[in-house]
Formats: C-alpha cells, sequence, structure tokens
C-alpha cells in the first residue's frame, strides 16, 4: 500500500501534470500549421530538434545568404560563412529532445519538458526527504507544482531551463536514494548529469560545487572505480554535443552562441571559454542589487516572505541541526551567490521586453535553481506559521495558507500579465492566423522582412528579422536591391512605413492591411 506523501504527490503529479500538458498544447486552428511559440529560443529549438530528427542534420544550406550578406535566418539563429543556417544555442537539448523525437515523432517534442518536470518534481521530494524529513520534503514538493517560476517553464516547453533542472536532481536523487550506491542508479546519474550539461554548459562551475559536495556526502559508500565510471558516462554523455561543436562551428567548445562570423581581430577561444564560465557580463553590484531584488525577492514576494520567515525560523531554533541540513545550506548560499552575481550583472538592452515581461524575463528562468533552493526553507515557514495555532486548527490553517500561494502563483502565471501563459497562448493563435494570412498572399520562394515577427513566419517563409522599421535600417535597404532580382521579397510592418520609396531605387507596394499591420511587396523600381 501507498505511504500516505507518496499518494498525495500521485495524485497531485496526475492533476498537474494535467494542467501543464494542457497549457502546453497550443490552441488549434482550422489548417495545419506548424507550431509557433512567443520566445525566438523557442521557436529555434522546436525547429532543430525536429530538423535533426528528420534528416540527423543541425545545418540547412541557405543559398540566398550569398546575396543578402547572411541576413536571411531568425533570431537565436546563427550562420556560418557560406551562409547555412544553424543552432545560435548550447546543443544539448536539441540533440536530446530531437533523439527523442526520432522515436515518439516531433507531435511529442512540446510534450517532454512537462514529464521532466513532474519526475524533477518527484526527484526533489526524495533529495529533500534524505536531507531534512519527510514532512518538509512532502511540503516543498507540493509547493514546487505552483511555484510560478517552475509552472511557468514547465508549460514553456522547448526552453532549456526546466529540462536542465530536472536532469540534475534526478540525477542527484538516484546517487542519495539508496544507503548502498548501485552501479544502475549510478550510471544512470551520471548519463543524466551529462545530458544535464550538455544543455547548459554555462551552469558548470556551480553544478560542480554541487556534486563535489554530494560525493563529500557519500564518501565511504562510492568506490573509487565507481567514481570513475561515472565521470566516464558523464563525458559519454557529453560527447555528441562537442562532436557536433566540432562539426558546425569548427571547435569542440565553442557554441552557437560564440560570434560565428568571421571576426576582424583573431579571437582568443580559451579566453572565450574561461570568460564564458566566470563572470561572462563583468561584475557590476549595483545591478546585481537591484536585478536580485527587482526579479527574484520582489517578484514572487509571496513567496519570498514565507521562505525569508522559514529561514529565520531554521537560524534561531535551539536543536542540533543534521549535518545534511547544515550543508544543504551552506552549499544553498555558493549557489545563490554565484547564480546572482554571474546573471545578475546582465543587464538587458532590449527595453521593449523588459517592460511587457514579468516571469518572461530571463532572469527568472537562469535563477529558476534559487527558487527551489528556497522552498525547503518556505515549507519550514509553514510550519512555524502554523504551529502557532492549536492542533485542531493546523490542518486548516495549512490548507489556507496553501491556497492563498496557490492563488496568488496561478493569477501571475496563468493571466495577469502580458506574458502570463494565456495571453501568450492566444497571442500565438493570432500568430498562427496572421501565418496563415501572409501564407495565402505570398509565393513559398518568398523572402519577409519583419520587425520582430521573424517567429510568426517561420519555417513556412524565410525571414530576415530586424528591430527596427525598414526606413531606419541603412544596412538592409542597401542589401536588399540585389535579392530583390532574385526572389520575391515582402515587408511586414507593425504600421504605416512613413518611407515607400528609397533613394537606392527600392519602393514598398502595400499588399494588405492585417489589423494593424501592413503587408508590402519590395520591388526594385529600376528592374
Amino acid at each position: 500500500m501507498l505511504k500516505k506523501p507518496v499518494f498525495i504527490l500521485a495524485i497531485l503529479a496526475v492533476i498537474f501534470g494535467s494542467v501543464y500538458f494542457w497549457l502546453a498544447t497550443p490552441l488549434k486552428t482550422d489548417f495545419p500549421i506548424s507550431p509557433r511559440f512567443d520566445w525566438p529560443d523557442e521557436t529555434a529549438n522546436y525547429f532543430w530538434s525536429s530538423h535533426y530528427a528528420q534528416t540527423g542534420q543541425l545545418s540547412l544550406a541557405e543559398p540566398l545568404n550569398i546575396v543578402a550578406k547572411n541576413q536571411i535566418h531568425p533570431r537565436s539563429f546563427n550562420v556560418l560563412s557560406d551562409g547555412s543556417l544553424v543552432p545560435g544555442s548550447f546543443l544539448g537539448l536539441i540533440l536530446f529532445y530531437g533523439t527523442l523525437a526520432k522515436i515518439f515523432g516531433s507531435g511529442a517534442l512540446i510534450y517532454f519538458t512537462p514529464i521532466l518536470a513532474i519526475l524533477g518534481i518527484l526527484a526533489f521530494y526524495g533529495i529533500i526527504k534524505r536531507i531534512f524529513n519527510e514532512k518538509i520534503a512532502l511540503l516543498s514538493a507540493i509547493l514546487m507544482f505552483f511555484q510560478p517560476a517552475w509552472w511557468y517553464y514547465s508549460v514553456t516547453s522547448m526552453l532549456p531551463n526546466v529540462p536542465f533542472v530536472s536532469l540534475i536532481l534526478l540525477s542527484i536523487y538516484l546517487l542519495l536514494k539508496n544507503h548502498h550506491l548501485k552501479l544502475t542508479p549510478l550510471l544512470v546519474s551520471a548519463f543524466f548529469l551529462g545530458l544535464a550539461i550538455s544543455i547548459r554548459p554555462a551552469e558548470i562551475i556551480w553544478v560542480a560545487a554541487v556534486y563535489l559536495a554530494v560525493f563529500a556526502s557519500l564518501r565511504g559508500r562510492i568506490k573509487f572505480t565507481q567514481l570513475i565510471l561515472f565521470l566516464a558516462v558523464m563525458i559519454l554523455a557529453i560527447l555528441p554535443s562537442l562532436y557536433h561543436q566540432q562539426i558546425l562551428y569548427g571547435s569542440y567548445f565553442a557554441s552557437g552562441y560564440d560570434q560565428l562570423q568571421p571576426a576582424a581581430q583573431p579571437v582568443c577561444q580559451s579566453c572565450q571559454l574561461v570568460k564564458s564560465f566566470i563572470l561572462p557580463f563583468g561584475f557590476h553590484p549595483e545591478l546585481i542589487a537591484y536585478n536580485f531584488w527587482t526579479h527574484y525577492l520582489s517578484r514572487l514576494w509571496w513567496f519570498t516572505l514565507v521562505a525569508i520567515l522559514g529561514l529565520i525560523a531554521f537560524l534561531v531554533q535551539t536543536s542540533k541541526t543534521k549535518d545534511e541540513i547544515f550543508n544543504y545550506l551552506m552549499l544553498s548560499f555558493f549557489v545563490f551567490i554565484w547564480l546572482i552575481i554571474y546573471y545578475g550583472s546582465w543587464e538587458f538592452t532590449d527595453l521593449l521586453t523588459v517592460h511587457l515581461n514579468t516571469l518572461g524575463l530571463s532572469y527568472v528562468r537562469y535563477w529558476l535553481p534559487l527558487y527551489l533552493l528556497a522552498l525547503p526553507f518556505t515549507a519550514i515557514g509553514l510550519l512555524w506559521l502554523i504551529n502557532l495555532f492549536k492542533n485542531r486548527w493546523q490542518g486548516l490553517i495549512l490548507f489556507l495558507l496553501l491556497a492563498f500561494l496557490f492563488y496568488q502563483s496561478a493569477n501571475l502565471v496563468l493571466k495577469d500579465k502580458p506574458d502570463s501563459i494565456l495571453p501568450v497562448r492566444e497571442r500565438i493563435l493570432a500568430y498562427k492566423l496572421n501565418a496563415l494570412e501572409v501564407m495565402k498572399l505570398t509565393p513559398t520562394d518568398s523572402v519577409i522582412v519583419t520587425v520582430r515577427k521573424d517567429k510568426v513566419f517561420f519555417p513556412e517563409r524565410k525571414v530576415i528579422h530586424t528591430f527596427d522599421a525598414l526606413s531606419l535600417n541603412q544596412e538592409l535597404t542597401d542589401t536588399l536591391p540585389g535579392l530583390v532580382k532574385i526572389a520575391p521579397v515582402y515587408y511586414y510592418a507593425l504600421g504605416q512605413e512613413p518611407i515607400l520609396e528609397f533613394t537606392n531605387g527600392l519602393k514598398l507596394e502595400p499588399v494588405k492591411e492585417i489589423g494593424a499591420e501592413i503587408l508590402y511587396q519590395v520591388k526594385f523600381s529600376q528592374l
């Protein structure tokens, strides 16, 4: 018979798993069209995962880029010197999900992350139970189901952060679950860690610190040969990413985030690699403090307040603390400091993104481990609060507190902001309808210049993205005359373009107004 905590988690896993699946499933249209996403990164990850599943390749030839000066590509893609399109990110998620899609089909791609999210929660329960106790572990896992950052990125399913964290949690759980470390869990744990590192190699410093602590806790229970096997399997899991990086970028340690266009000065790859792991954005204390307050502490204040209360209650307790809990606290402190400095020194230059997004800002997903590390202290805070009441009221008070936390979280995740999930689903449906309309008006071999709407028309149409109106992008207007001679070119504007004829002979002919937006055909009057 299932123990009560396991039964509760099983029920919640089914309920929240169903919710995650439903929210990850796009709204349907009457016409078939490939999935659309609100993040350019998701668009890229889905395309390359699907492309890899179907072809086994991570590049796509684009002959028109010879004339277009390598400007034909969506955001989050990169371009080789021969004009070929390649991923603009780390390759681990693409290879992992692409391999799964070979087995289960590309239609399953959007569901891999929700599945990993649920498994990550169950693994988190097992880890926290091992370190704290069953009551704190159960409450932590319950909170994790609707922790806003976790919930949001579990259904924003083609981003790498939840898969990365879930694989780390599963790996650590397998190491800690049995008193005697068995070979199969050890090897699977190593494989999961290798996958996680290939998905987010930039996190390797703090991940290495976590595993050093884990193996220190296992001393006396793990043999030297087991440790060597663990490292060997971990490296084997990373090798596919390194292999493809060498093929695509000419270096085992280059990634899609590196500048692939020929540089004016020789680039020190070792220097670039070291910089990517240690302070890639520099060290800016004032910016760190601002970002941590704005995007971590105050953004989810209802979780923050209870977690701070729980941390204080834990620190002032008079009973002796288990070594495991003390180690967890010290390790959490290190990870907090590292990630706060690492990502807190980064300043968004796209002010529109900052203005429109809350959970959808990258700070939130990069600090996802910090939200989870705080959950045991949130649980302790809840237990401290209910202990203020008589026993017969404690169950009700706990239910009301959880209901309040859930309501606040659901409101933010689902509907409160422009980047909440339900508005995003409606926006993605509008993307599909706009794309269908434009596809009716443009030939299949056309190139569409767009202001931030490349994710709407790709992959059915080739795209050139710009952040400014075409009339303000001198480099692009200088490039288009040559492209217009060999391919149909259109411009999808967010509104009326102030200039319809340019000094280099280009002109814009309105094709159709689509809401407030306008589709133009770009022609060259000298032809």
